[in-house]
């Protein structure tokens, strides 16, 4: 799920997010097809682990004047909670638009159909999310419209200024730690992230769930 610190991470967080623009070789030659790789030694998306393992992270994107369409994985080394997503992406002014269906293969047979859409079961979570930035604020809002198995659409905001980066969410993100059994709107990551041009490494504190991460990274 980068992604755009991994999709806006992708865009942005994933997660913390991979980018995936190419640069043009030519005025009249420019590639529309886009590749990337990363290398974690965790995956961290929006202050949760997905699989306690390394992870590596293909992706690929297609754009066509302000559109690009793509699909972008995490694939654990153990095997678990591993992650293949397309997404669709537009430029609108000063604003990005994005479009991500997040699909988790779990190859258990159960409940993790492709073409399964249920909004009761299933394995895929949709989520419309627009990214942007005043006076050097990096600014990311996400709302999953389609979330199987939950009762309220989970929602997700990220701040980001130079190395830090600061994530609240509900739903999804959150424990359900109050007395009449509803999640609450809370503070779900803490980032701080230095590159060094070869690697790239990320202090990250979930106050909900009182854990700390260290990851660090590697991009082909």
């Amino acid at each position: 799920m980068k992604k755009h610190l991994t999709i806006i991470a992708i865009l942005g967080t994933m997660a913390i997010s991979p980018t995936y623009a190419e640069e043009s070789k030519g005025v009249n030659n420019v590639n529309p097809w886009g590749v990337s790789c990363d290398i974690y030694n965790r995956y961290v998306w929006r202050g949760t682990d997905f699989g306690n393992s390394p992870s590596i992270q293909p992706g690929i994107t297609y754009s066509l004047g302000v559109l690009t369409v793509g699909a972008w994985g995490a694939w654990q080394f153990n095997g678990q909670a591993n992650e293949n997503d397309l997404f669709v992406s537009a430029q609108a002014g000063p604003l990005s638009l994005i479009l991500t269906d997040y699909y988790f293969p779990t190859n258990s047979g159960a409940n993790d159909n492709f073409l399964d859409f249920n909004p009761g079961s299933g394995a895929h979570f949709i989520e419309a999310g627009a990214s942007g930035e005043y006076k050097g604020v990096g600014i990311y809002g996400g709302y999953f419209f389609h979330e199987p198995g939950a009762d309220n659409a989970s929602i997700y905001l990220n701040l980001s200024y130079g190395p830090f980066s600061l994530g609240l969410g509900n739903g999804m993100y959150t424990a359900i730690d109050n007395d009449d059994g509803t999640d609450k709107f809370d503070v779900v990551e803490f980032g701080i992230t230095a590159n060094n041009g070869a690697y790239s490494c990320s202090w990250i504190l979930n106050p909900n769930q009182e854990t700390t991460f260290l990851t660090v990274s590697k991009s082909f």
